[in-house]
């Protein structure tokens, strides 16, 4: 699992950097449209950059459970833990952290866009501008292709040097072009963060299996069909009524299983199409269109529902 991870933690930090320059488009939105069209579409970004920060964040807690069944399993079981792979795996955890702490900058600088239309907003875009572009230098442990890195680097230079010089529109249209790549390189890494969830949820529904085959678990819970709509709780079972309850439990890890890799499924799918549909308003508004969304995609609330699902475990 760690080599696949470290496959997809590049990608990761060409898809952030390109979201700070998103962000960039909706700041240059306002002296292309009207400051209502622009603050509704930074509230909408603000939003949207919270959902992944947030799917980031339940990324991180899935390899924080990782490294702990591993972990687990070599204790109980005596299955190998190489020195290797929980070095790899915390070292993909301190990457997953930068993205958060960008994603989060993102989503804080879209929030306070109101600003950014006043006589000072040249220098509050130029200083945001340049604390972004030095995360994304901060996000280097894990490289790009140099082409790559180099046109979103460039990309940020020019913006905040088309701020200063109040040249919105022409930075606004380059800006565009970069937006539009946001949600493709969200597609492109799809699979590989996929694989993650997937080991994950496999070792999980494994090591459960094991501890239920083991007697190790409560199995009382399969009672609660019968015994919920009457107020009743059930008590630890005999030893007996344990061991006939297991088949039971082992259907309720299946089902769980299957439940898990699909809620995934479905969040990474919203985040997707959330992605695309403010790239999409973004484009209406920099190639001066109206824009008549005024709240967030609505597939944002899927993510942040599998986020909060993730993080309560």
């Amino acid at each position: 699992m760690p080599s696949r991870v470290r496959s997809s933690v590049a990608i990761f930090q060409i898809r952030l950097a390109i979201a700070a320059v998103f962000l960039g488009c909706l700041t240059l939105i306002a002296g292309c449209k009207t400051s209502e069209d622009a603050a509704a579409a930074a509230t909408q970004m603000s939003a949207t950059a919270k959902s992944l920060s947030d799917y980031y964040a339940a990324l991180s807690a899935i390899l924080s459970d990782t490294d702990q069944i591993y972990s687990i399993n070599e204790e109980l079981y005596s299955k190998p833990y190489s020195t290797e792979s929980r070095q790899e795996l915390k070292t993909t955890q301190a990457e997953l952290a930068k993205r958060i702490t960008l994603a989060t900058d993102l989503s804080t600088l879209a929030g306070n866009f109101a600003k950014l239309t006043s006589s000072s907003a040249p220098a509050d875009v130029a200083t945001a501008g340049n604390k972004l572009e030095s995360e994304v230098d901060d996000l280097a442990s894990y490289k790009a292709s140099a082409g790559e890195q180099n046109a979103i680097k460039s990309a940020l230079q020019l913006f905040v040097t088309a701020v200063q010089a109040h040249k919105e529109h022409e930075a606004a249209q380059a800006m565009d072009s970069l937006a539009s790549g946001l949600s493709a390189l969200f597609d492109k890494e799809a699979p590989s963060w996929k694989s993650v969830n997937d080991v994950y949820v496999q070792l999980a529904a494994t090591l459960a299996g094991n501890l239920v085959d083991q007697n190790a678990v409560d199995n009382s819970a399969a009672l609660k069909p019968a015994l919920d709509p009457f107020g009743l709780t059930p008590s630890a079972p005999a030893p007996d009524l344990n061991t006939k309850l297991a088949p039971l439990a082992k259907q309720q890890i299946s089902a769980r299983q299957a439940s898990l890799l699909n809620s995934y499924s479905n969040a990474t799918d919203a985040m997707s199409k959330s992605l695309q549909e403010m790239s999409q308003r973004i484009h209406m508004v920099a190639t001066d269109k109206p824009m008549a969304f005024r709240t967030p995609p609505v597939t944002v609330a899927t993510v942040e529902q599998w986020a909060t699902q993730v993080l309560s475990y």
